[in-house]
């Protein structure tokens, strides 16, 4: 009696310690392979997000929005190229709100190639005779270079005609970061800062 209590005995305790490392491989199972296979999905998601946004930027970098529709009265071609600003100013009543601006490289064959400067919103000011009508303009990181400009005749304040148009644009052309300081009404003369992953290239 006592030999086969001591045998039950001996075999409970194995029964025991076999046991042991399978029910603490079950409990890992249960909390800490979540956790790992949470921890794998979500460095395949980040993965996933990075590489999705290469291609996206790969595939649509930022360049000159160009516009070309045919004149009914000529057959000829006009020709719009815009960007808009990276930055933008804050002014004061009565142009409160966000102030971005525009350049235009525009080509119409009645009117040849013009330059225009815009903003949002306010006044772009500057006086032929004291010669305070001009924006300067830095391309590339290269040295500051002056453009006079005309008001529009429509008298509209938002818009300039830049002058020395086909030099400017030539510049367009080579470069990839463009700016611009100009005289705002009430507000100095900021500078906008435009940026292109590609120089502007004109259609033909």
């Amino acid at each position: 009696m006592n030999e086969a209590k001591k045998k039950h005995g001996c075999v409970k305790w194995i029964l025991i310690i076999l046991g042991v490392p399978c029910l603490i491989g079950v409990l890992s199972g249960i909390f800490g392979g979540n956790s790992t296979e949470k921890n794998d999905s979500d460095s395949r998601d980040s993965q996933q997000v990075i590489t999705d946004k290469s291609v996206q930027k790969e595939n649509n970098p930022v360049t000159w929005d160009i516009n070309v529709e045919k004149d009914e009265m000529t057959d000829s071609k006009n020709i719009w190229a815009a960007i808009k600003s990276d930055n933008y100013i804050e002014q004061e009543f009565p142009y409160q709100g966000l102030t971005y601006s525009t350049i235009t490289v525009r080509y119409m064959k009645k009117y040849g190639y013009d330059v225009l400067l815009t903003i949002d919103r306010g006044q772009i000011v500057g006086n032929s005779i004291n010669g305070s009508n001009y924006v300067t303009v830095r391309f590339d990181g290269g040295t500051p270079k002056k453009y006079t400009f005309n008001d529009p005749e429509d008298g509209s304040t938002e818009t300039v005609f830049l002058n020395n148009q086909k030099d400017f644009m030539e510049r367009c052309k080579k470069s990839k970061e463009i700016k611009i300081e100009m005289p705002l009404y009430q507000a100095g003369r900021p500078v906008f800062v435009f940026h292109v992953d590609k120089p502007l290239e004109w259609p033909q």
